[in-house]
């Protein structure tokens, strides 16, 4: 056995390694360590920074790039709230040429941003450490339940006169037109291009202030003319160079995706309710072309608040792959009449598509039907007559258009559904011209066929026409319905009102919510009036010659089971009703499906004459002119 002495010299000598241990992990440490991690604090402290014994550390306070330069590390940082510290990069006059814009006259909401590194004793710098410090932010207003962006970049990489990418710049300055007029394309924002992306560090904070993400990036400025507004959207790209990552490794959406791109967008042209193209994106989710996600966010540059912005995904070959369980190698992508990858054979099979759609006689029936080989007819329909509901036109289509399929389709039958070959589409930047009053009244189908010969040539077609007037009457009567989308804009108030004010404030000068409220009574205003103009519009181009009659379902159980009625699952209201409208031209389609416990008895169909009881589960029926009543019948089972 081991004498005692023996014992307690083992126990010292353990205590002492330890001890060791815990110093060189404090004096020798492995790598530059803070004492605080980036976050949400009540109250201030002070920043304590460590780095492996003979080096020096430099840090900086404005996202600059530490270097001998900076600050020399001798004592802890005492961190407080920076809201106090005069503006700096929100002060600047050269981001646009805006005259809504105005500076703030008000110390704007910051953050503590110290990047650092240190130097050892032959002049080299490690990797540099970036963190951001949120302190008294518990008691701010203008937050909500919204997650919080910290964009870290050097200066010099947004500002610089000559490569900073948010800036005019010199030769928006220096290169006029014939009239001595400055350019827009010239402005150093304008440029696109991997030329003119920049290294930068996001970090995103959730609503409950937890890290969801921390990670070096490329950034860019995102958009086309709202390049020019302020402020701007951004894209961040996840490179291998910058973090050896290629994905950013974090659930941003509630998804499961891993973006290798994103986007901080700030609406494009909808620079006051920043709403449009999330609203239109949420009520197509279950339709047949492709939608992004939006989670909204509050960003700060460089530790200035910067306002409002919608995190978004982005159409890339990353985003087919994971939605559409496809191989991300084998995807072909148009979007804005543009190959994602330069591929000589994908634009000839782009090509030969275009002119299949613009030369085929689809009025045939033969022909039509072997257009479903082609495109997937429902994801072309649903995209277009979205499209034209809305009442985009400004720059649609042929620009914000995008559509994709599999290069190499699966001929054996054995892949999944979305390895067919067929061409589908993808919805994108409806801010524009869309759900505004001037809108209303807009023939925008007229428009689209004008402007698509292949959406004129399709409209020849009967059967073409039939699915697309329906599908356009589905949304008429449901999507866009003001009972379907009045809580989504409820919801939306509920949780932006508060941040959209803190955000007219910064970058207009306006501190009450008057043009918030003026949107919103268009976007309204819009949805109650448009139904009754894009039915108009439905029978003049295509002549129709039947009557748009009322179509009413009635349902005898709420939770016995769900009805599809054409391409929509009709919402019932508390008394298990529903009413649209429909033209007698074209026969409507009913299918029941009965809940758990319940069977399908059959549909009880008055026509204004006289009822009966169908008992077929699915059915085609014609609408009489004086309209129709249709009444789902369920029953428990064993009843």
């Amino acid at each position: 056995m081991m004498s005692r002495k023996r014992a307690l010299f083992c126990l010292l000598f353990i205590c002492g390694a330890l001890c060791l241990l815990l110093l060189c992990d404090r004096y020798c440490p492995a790598g530059l360590r803070f004492s605080r991690e980036s976050g949400f604090y009540e109250e201030p402290f002070t920043l304590e920074m460590t780095a492996p014994f003979g080096t020096e550390i430099y840090y900086t306070l404005d996202g600059s790039w530490p270097d001998e330069n900076a600050i020399l590390y001798t004592t802890p940082i005492y961190i407080a709230d920076a809201t106090p510290h005069p503006n700096v990069y929100s002060m600047r006059t050269d981001m646009a040429d805006d005259p809504e814009y105005k500076l703030p006259d008000y110390p704007v909401d910051k953050c503590t941003v110290v990047r650092a590194a240190y130097r050892d004793a032959d002049g080299n710098f490690g990797e540099v450490k970036t963190e951001s410090y949120f302190v008294g932010y518990d008691t701010k207003k203008g937050y909500g339940d919204m997650n919080v962006v910290s964009v870290v970049t050097d200066p010099e990489n947004l500002f610089d006169y000559d490569t900073g990418i948010y800036v005019l710049g010199r030769k928006f300055d220096t290169v006029l037109d014939e009239n001595a007029e400055p350019v827009w394309e010239n402005a150093n924002f304008y440029n696109h291009g991997i030329a003119w992306e920049r290294p930068a560090e996001i970090q995103i904070f959730s609503t409950e202030r937890e890290t969801l993400l921390k990670q070096s990036c490329g950034i860019r400025i995102q958009g086309g003319g709202s390049r020019s507004y302020l402020p701007k959207s951004l894209n961040f790209y996840a490179r291998e160079n910058y973090s050896m990552a290629a994905r950013f490794y974090a659930d941003l959406f509630g998804t499961g995706y891993m973006a290798d791109t994103v986007t901080l967008s700030a609406g494009g042209q909808d620079t006051i309710a920043k709403f449009r193209d999330m609203f239109v994106s949420t009520l197509m989710k279950d339709r047949a072309f492709s939608t992004m996600n939006y989670e909204p966010c509050v960003m700060f540059l460089n530790g200035e608040y910067w306002g409002v912005y919608w995190l978004t995904e982005r159409y890339t070959d990353t985003y087919l792959g994971y939605y559409y369980n496809v191989d991300k190698d084998n995807i072909m992508m148009i979007k804005n009449s543009e190959l994602t990858r330069e591929n000589e054979e994908d634009w000839a099979v782009y090509n030969s598509m275009l002119s299949y759609l613009q030369d085929t006689d689809f009025t045939g029936e033969e022909n039509y039907e072997s257009l479903g080989y082609t495109i997937d007819l429902q994801s072309y329909i649903d995209y277009y007559a979205a499209e034209i509901y809305i009442g985009s036109s400004a720059d649609w289509p042929g620009t914000n258009e995008a559509f994709w399929r599999v290069r190499k389709p699966d001929e054996n039958g054995e892949g999944g559904a979305y390895e067919d070959g067929r061409w589908r589409w993808m919805l994108f930047d409806v801010n524009t011209s869309s759900l505004r009053e001037e809108a209303v009244e807009k023939d925008v189908l007229k428009h689209a066929r004008k402007s698509s010969p292949a959406f004129h040539n399709l409209c020849q077609s009967d059967a073409f026409k039939k699915q697309f007037t329906l599908t356009l009457m589905d949304f008429a009567n449901e999507t866009f319905s003001v009972e379907n989308t009045e809580p989504l804009i409820e919801e939306w108030l509920a949780l932006m009102r508060e941040p959209l004010e803190a955000h007219l404030t910064r970058f207009l000068g306006d501190r009450s919510l008057y043009r918030l409220d003026e949107e919103v009574a268009d976007i309204r205003m819009f949805l109650k009036r448009r139904k009754p103009y894009v039915a108009q519009h439905l029978k003049e181009n295509f002549e129709l010659e039947g009557q748009l009659v009322p179509v009413t379902l009635e349902t005898t159980d709420l939770d016995a089971g769900h009805i599809l009625l054409n391409t929509i699952t009709p919402t019932f209201d508390g008394q298990g009703k529903w009413r649209g409208e429909y033209f007698t031209d074209y026969p409507i389609t009913l299918t029941a499906a009965a809940g758990e416990g319940y069977r399908f008895a059959g549909w009880e169909i008055t026509d204004g004459k006289e009822s009966n009881l169908v008992t077929e589960i699915s059915m085609e029926l014609e609408i009489p002119d004086n309209g129709i009543h249709i009444k789902a019948v369920f029953e428990e089972e064993g009843t």
